[in-house]
């Protein structure tokens, strides 16, 4: 099983033979909810193409952290060495009653994984996210966030205030020269809650 609440794991990993630039970029990812974000996540986390990240954070506000690195982790060649997942209480739960994903990247039987209350405590996302990414502050390998899904946190906090939050976690993932995407389903938001939003980000990727 994964392990919890232990120091988030450091460490170097080749990138593969590709050469992929890493750095400093926002993406948000438009997608149904069982559309091909997770494809787009998957090659950009687990690439089949021999490159991957040295260090792959997963915020996952509705799935089990198995659940959420299996369907973006596992299916390319190459893989994170660390991997940190945080997740809400209710989806930290599901995962304590399934058996585990198997042996994950990093320094323990799987990755390391905390928890915030619920969705609604962007206070305690913002502190998970900035302690993750302070730990791989000295690993000169790449690091990727992926913030699963903009529409659950949407739905528990106003735009306004998911627009702040958003603003304040891309500042800082290109401060610290690292990547990150965004999911969301546009059909579970309004058009002005997607424009409220658009700016915050470097591109769209619409995998609809």
């Amino acid at each position: 099983m994964p392990t919890a609440d232990a120091a988030p794991p450091t460490g170097t990993a080749s990138a593969g033979d590709d050469e992929v630039t890493w750095g400093g970029e926002n993406v948000l990812v438009l997608s149904s909810t069982d559309g091909g974000g997770d494809d787009y996540c998957s090659e950009r986390l687990s690439s089949s193409h021999g490159s991957a990240p040295s260090n792959a954070l997963l915020i996952s506000l509705e799935e089990s952290p198995d659940r959420r690195f299996d369907a973006v982790v596992r299916g390319g060649t190459a893989s994170p060495s660390n991997v940190a997942i945080v997740c809400c209480d209710q989806s930290r739960g599901a995962a304590a009653a399934t058996q585990g994903s198997g042996h994950g990247p990093g320094l323990t039987p799987g990755p390391w994984i905390a928890t915030v209350g619920s969705p609604d405590d962007l206070t305690g996302l913002g502190i998970r996210i900035r302690e993750v990414l302070s730990a791989w502050a000295n690993d000169p390998g790449s690091v990727e966030l992926c913030f699963h899904n903009l529409q659950t946190l949407l739905g528990h906090v106003d735009a306004r205030d998911a627009f702040r939050f958003c603003h304040a976690v891309t500042r800082h993932i290109r401060s610290t020269d690292a990547r990150s995407h965004f999911h969301l389903d546009p059909v579970a938001v309004s058009e002005r809650t997607l424009n409220t939003l658009r700016p915050v980000f470097d591109r769209v990727e619409d995998c609809r």
